[in-house]
């Protein structure tokens, strides 16, 4: 490592987030205007304003009708936004999803007020021009001009992400300046530790850990008084876009301080005990800017424990100029599926080759680049300073590594390291001097559109459509999955081909179609989308078709022939645990419900509007004794009706006229349920349908 003889200065500017003062005589709109704003500079991730939507209301609505809307989300108009007839923002004093499930049915559509960003995320810290290993302008860097985009695209992989607050990595060194003013936001806190009580806590072994461990001394205090750790742990994780000093290459990470290296290095077993106590709190990510000694099988063995919580332990190649295939540098040189090796490079890509210091290389031993020269980062005493070696190349890799694990959370560390070895940038200078023979790129590494989270989610499941007056209501099942962002609604009138997207960003697992015409038979399907933006296939069709209205014929009010597979479709409900799909139950679809072992089905239909309902459906049992029985019944708001009771063997096609009290009910179910009580005993539905008259 190099350091010359000046530094920076540190800013002593504390910015404090302020509510701001509000007139008496402001507007509502202003008001509104004005929480949302702060909403927003209080949470950089806010991804919409969860105070207001944006509704169009439909052609002809009288203001009484779009002031009864307002207010069914317990809100007011706020902006009229009326280059586009009936477009207006609203504020909801409701959850936005539910306020936006509320207003679908009326209006021609409500949508989130999304958060949108500039598309150049460039911070205002005060020495970011000078971090060429992020941001390479060609910049004179210490009296040596750059060559433009010689960097880790850092700037281009904020725009995608800037980090997970919560995400901890490890900074295995001398310490680090804890309460330094850019870095101590960002400082892990033990979860399971309760400050200055004086007791192991959290059973790990180690007393009052608040914010991680110092093995050289042996005591809670892993500060740093020499400066190395501390310059590795800003280009890791200095607070970004903070007006202060620089950002590190991830911007909202927490930094957990593990020191075991003193005045004149540590132990083995110190750096041995530092990563089992990654292993302890299960931190995915560690910066290992040390090296020298011989072979250790214990150090080896610990890295390599440290898989089972998916552990990346990225480590500096080594400072001597050496083909580390021939002479190996530890721990770098250890052949392990979750160590990263890193070797320097400079500000023209260039393998580093400086009058002091030479970046080791080696064909099979060292992974990839990163920038290691001359960079600028925090110091102890609140302090920076320039400073290079591999030491300072690996932070710029361990900080991609928390990005790319904060972008995709259910990876694995062999995902994630084969990540950011697969995007690597080539360079003629790392040909045949690493295994990737590139240089760090943390934009491929965390960019969808590049890779990234390239695994779509599963699709959707239990589509179900329901025809009304020149709509269609659709409902399916949550997709469930960590990562879920929202789906999409596609449309047809051929089955199973001719599909054109309707609707994209709901939330909600239910979407009416307004835009459809009476007496044409409407098919669906639903996809899924994830927060990297991969779109899952298909989910099962469902069709329906629009008739009637105002007086006119008979609709459908509900239809479900179980197509989908899947049982919960449309909203059925197992009531008491034996009740399932079976290919062997089909009637005219591919599947059919089979009920067994006194367990019962049901299904919600609002009947309100309309009246001679009418309930058709297929059924048949097998195996039943006398005194056991399939029942078909409705709840009329108050009790349950029974509609037919069986235990006929075939096939049968029923239509029953329900009484009067079944119209005009928001409350109607109905139900299929036996008292069949051995496993060969069942009963099986199909083609079940609820038609009214409005």
């Amino acid at each position: 490592m190099r350091t010359p003889a000046f530094g920076f200065l540190a800013l002593g500017t504390a910015f404090v987030l302020a509510q701001p003062a509000l007139s008496q005589t402001a507007s509502l709109a202003e008001l509104a205007h004005r929480r949302s704003v702060y909403l927003l500079e209080g949470d950089p991730t806010l991804r919409y304003d969860p105070t207001t939507v944006i509704v169009r209301f439909r052609t002809g609505a009288a203001e009484a009708e779009r002031a009864a809307l307002r207010r069914l989300v317990g809100g007011f108009g706020l902006r009229s936004l009326d280059a586009v007839p009936g477009l207006e923002l609203i504020s909801t004093s409701i959850p936005v999803d539910e306020a936006i499930a509320l207003l679908r049915p009326h209006v021609e559509y409500a949508e989130h007020n999304w958060v949108v960003q500039k598309d150049s995320t460039i911070p205002n810290d005060t020495y970011f021009g000078l971090q060429w290993g992020i941001h390479n302008t060609g910049q004179t860097i210490l009296g040596t001009p750059g060559t433009p985009d010689a960097d880790i695209d850092g700037v281009e992989a904020w725009d995608v992400s800037t980090g997970d607050a919560g995400f901890a990595v490890a900074i295995i060194d001398t310490g680090t300046q804890w309460n330094h003013p850019d870095l101590d936001a960002n400082i892990w806190s033990n979860p399971g530790e309760i400050a200055g009580n004086g007791l192991d806590d959290d059973g790990n072994g180690y007393v009052d850990d608040i914010r991680g461990w110092d093995f050289y001394s042996g005591d809670n205090n892993p500060t740093d008084g020499e400066g190395h750790g501390t310059h590795t742990a800003g280009t890791v994780g200095a607070e970004g876009d903070n007006g202060v000093g620089v950002a590190g290459v991830n911007w909202r990470c927490k930094l957990a301080p593990l020191r075991f290296l003193g005045p004149s290095g540590g132990f083995t077993s110190d750096a041995i005990a530092a990563v089992n106590y990654c292993t302890i709190e299960g931190i995915r990510v560690s910066n290992n800017s040390w090296g020298g000694g011989g072979y250790s099988q214990g150090l080896y063995d610990a890295i390599d424990a440290s898989k089972s919580v998916g552990h990346v332990f990225v480590a500096a190649a080594g400072n001597s100029g050496v083909n580390t295939d021939v002479s190996p540098h530890y721990p770098s040189s250890y052949n392990l599926s979750n160590l990263i090796s890193v070797a320097a490079t400079d500000n023209r890509d260039a393998l580093a080759n400086e009058s002091t210091w030479a970046s080791n290389y080696g064909a099979s031993s060292v992974d990839l680049g990163a920038p290691g020269v001359d960079i600028a980062s925090t110091w102890s005493g609140s302090g920076y300073v320039w400073a290079g070696g591999t030491s300072m190349a690996t932070p710029h890799v361990a900080g991609v590594a928390a990005l790319v694990y904060a972008r995709n959370p259910g990876w694995s560390y062999a995902q994630v390291v084969g990540r950011i070895l697969s995007t690597a940038r080539p360079a003629a200078s790392m040909a045949g001097r690493c295994t990737t023979g590139g240089i760090l790129n943390a934009f491929d590494a965390v960019d969808t559109g590049g890779g990234g989270d390239t695994t779509p989610p599963a699709p959707p499941t239990g589509l179900s459509a329901t025809a009304g007056d020149a709509s269609v209501s659709l409902d399916w099942n949550d997709n469930g999955e960590p990562d879920f962002d929202s789906y999409r609604v596609l449309r047809s009138t051929t089955s199973g081909t001719g599909y054109g997207e309707i609707a994209s960003g709901i939330t909600a697992s239910a979407y009416v179609d307004n835009g459809v015409t009476n007496g044409v038979t409407y098919y669906y399907v639903v996809r899924a989308e994830d927060t990297s933006g991969n779109v899952s296939g298909n989910s099962n069709e469902a069709s329906a078709t629009p008739s009637g209205g105002g007086g006119g014929g008979p609709q459908v009010l509900f239809s479900d022939g179980f197509e989908s597979g899947n049982f919960s479709a449309g909203g059925w409900t197992i009531q008491n645990g034996d009740s399932f799909i079976s290919t062997g139950a089909d009637r005219t679809g591919a599947y059919g419900a089979r009920i067994r072992r006194t367990s019962w089905i049901e299904r919600a239909v609002s009947t309100a509007g309309y009246s001679s309902i009418q309930l058709a459906y297929s059924r048949r049992t097998s195996g039943m004794d006398s005194g056991e029985f399939l029942w078909i019944e409705y709840w009329n708001g108050t009790s349950w009706v029974a509609v037919e009771s069986t235990r006929s063997t075939g096939w049968a096609d029923r239509t029953m006229a329900l009484g009067a009290d079944a119209g005009n009910e928001s409350g109607f179910k109905i139900r299929f349920r036996t008292n069949a009580n051995r496993t060969n005993e069942r009963a099986d539905v199909d083609d079940v349908e609820v038609v009214g008259t409005p």
